[in-house]
């Protein structure tokens, strides 16, 4: 349901962009005010966007998010968590926030965190389902700083099945200490509602 197909060399080229685009990112985060450094880039963006805005594709064609041999489907957006091992209703793995993903005080933005949590137990829920979920709800408690530039353990597992819902759980932690809990509930899609469709129920 989120697989493209794609040749081998062309998922290698995309992962090495979406690195690329990662570091850009974590620069542009870091960078100092820079008017001349500023004016060139935003150039320099314009004309990407330029390029990109004509070959422009639907859903079930872009490769963002659909590279599944990468982190994180190799979607741009999101932070890249590494799967260590996974199995039927859990998964693990290790995730780094970049400069990008901060909030304030060295420590990854709130809602930064509430976005992983919301893919990492998606998919899982998704992939359980052996379907398209959408999030019903998703809880975030923060229990502490959640610190960038380090590695951090990420777990999630399925906690119970009602029909079509599935109330996925997770944890990311530094060392021993839980840095934050997710909590969702995800909607199993019926076959008619799916990829490149809005839903509205």
């Amino acid at each position: 349901m989120f697989t493209g197909d794609f040749a081998e060399q062309d998922v290698r080229a995309w992962s090495e962009m979406v690195e690329r685009l990662h570091a850009l990112h974590d620069a542009v985060a870091s960078m100092p005010m820079d008017r001349a450094t500023v004016e060139e880039l935003a150039a320099d963006l314009g004309r990407w966007a330029d390029r990109l805005g004509p070959v422009a594709t639907d859903e079930q064609h872009q490769v963002n998010g659909r590279a599944v041999t990468l982190p994180m489907r190799g979607h741009a957006m999101l932070p890249p968590l590494r799967v260590r091992s996974h199995s039927e209703g859990r998964v693990e793995g290790t995730v780094r926030f970049g400069r990008w993903f901060m909030g304030g005080g060295m420590a990854a933005h709130g809602g930064a965190v509430s976005l992983l949590f919301d893919e990492v137990l998606g998919i899982l829920a998704s992939v359980t389902s052996r379907a398209i979920t959408r999030t019903g709800y998703l809880r975030t408690d923060y229990r502490a700083l959640t610190p960038i530039d380090t590695d951090l353990d990420v777990v999630a597992w399925v906690d119970r099945v009602e029909g079509r819902k599935w109330f996925v759980r997770g944890e990311i932690r530094h060392g021993d200490v839980v840095c934050a809990e997710g909590e969702g509930l995800f909607i199993r899609l019926r076959p008619d509602q799916g990829l490149g469709r809005r839903t509205t129920d």
